[in-house]
């Protein structure tokens, strides 16, 4: 999958159209299998890739970070084939 480069002012922005990060978050939850089992694996793949902090916490008070989780899935998503490879490859980096 292909998803456009996540920079840290998306976070703070609106947009009438969906910001590359909202798209990987919803490819996350198809991935995972949707619904509750999706919301998990959405959970555990923003962990793994560096997003630390709980469900509460907005991305756009950690903006950098986000956008350096996001720029890591982005990376892997790209190459994925299964959710087990997707997690394998990012708690491998």
């Amino acid at each position: 999958m292909h998803f456009d480069e996540i920079h840290s002012s998306h976070f703070v922005t609106l947009s009438r159209t969906p910001l590359p990060h909202t798209l990987i978050e919803q490819a996350l939850v198809n991935i995972g299998g949707g619904g509750n089992e999706g919301m998990n694996f959405r959970k555990q793949a923003l962990a793994a890739a560096g997003w630390h902090y709980d469900g509460l916490v907005p991305f756009a008070k950690h903006p950098d970070k986000a956008a350096q989780a996001f720029n890591r899935l982005r990376a892997a998503l790209a190459s994925f084939t299964t959710a087990e490879q997707l997690m394998a490859e990012l708690e491998a980096e």
